[in-house]
């Protein structure tokens, strides 16, 4: 437990805040003026520091925790899911952050820019044991290979210790306990001695008695 506490579930926790960071930074907006000046922004996946970008390759501690889609394109928050088409979903106040700015219904080169990003390969922070190269999804599923070998490797061990705990109970039984065989053997020899014995001494009392007898007449 101890080792779950300080060591795997920290680690494990670092490779969900990287799959998170990659996901923001995957749908990221940037400014789409003739001369960009504004910050890029997170946009269909935003977090706690929006509007800041989580910085590159490093662990941001908890950001999966703050991961959420952003409430302007996500229709239950009463946002318009035509902005994963147009953008501008970072901040929908600003024009900047448009991309489909004729407002084209066929538009669809938001949408294959955020697909491509998706497949692209990110650097991830190395500390977080699950590759520093990769796209979002390869890194997720080398995080759940991790855990899968973490999980399998102390199984292991503690298949190792229970079999180690068996035979070595039954070492010290042996040689300490009381094997229940031998005893009944014992028990048996002694018996059989025991009935030996009896049947000498009631012998010597006949042949005392005899003479006894004899020796009176």
């Amino acid at each position: 437990m101890a080792q779950v506490r300080d060591s795997i579930a920290v680690t494990y926790q670092s490779q969900l805040d990287e799959t998170a960071r990659g996901l923001v930074q995957a749908t990221v907006e940037s400014d789409q003026s003739a001369s960009p000046t504004l910050p890029d922004a997170p946009g269909l996946f935003t977090w706690g520091g929006a509007p800041a970008m989580p910085a590159g390759a490093s662990i941001e501690v908890g950001l999966a925790g703050s991961i959420k889609v952003n409430a302007s394109v996500d229709p239950a928050q009463g946002g318009d899911p035509a902005r994963l088409r147009d953008g501008g979903i970072s901040n929908p106040g600003n024009p900047a952050y448009e991309y489909n700015t004729t407002g084209a219904a066929g538009y669809s080169d938001r949408l294959n820019q955020i697909l491509d990003a998706l497949q692209q390969q990110q650097s991830f922070d190395p500390a977080a044991a699950a590759g520093a190269t990769a796209t979002v999804s390869d890194f997720a599923a080398s995080s759940v290979a991790w855990l899968q070998a973490a999980r399998k490797s102390a199984t292991d061990d503690a298949d190792y210790k229970s079999t180690l705990l068996s035979r070595s109970s039954d070492a010290l039984s042996s040689a300490t306990g009381v094997n229940l065989d031998e005893e009944m053997t014992l028990l048996l020899e002694l018996e059989r001695s025991y009935q030996a014995s009896s049947k000498l001494i009631t012998t010597i009392d006949n042949m005392y008695g005899a003479l006894i007898s004899a020796a009176g007449r």
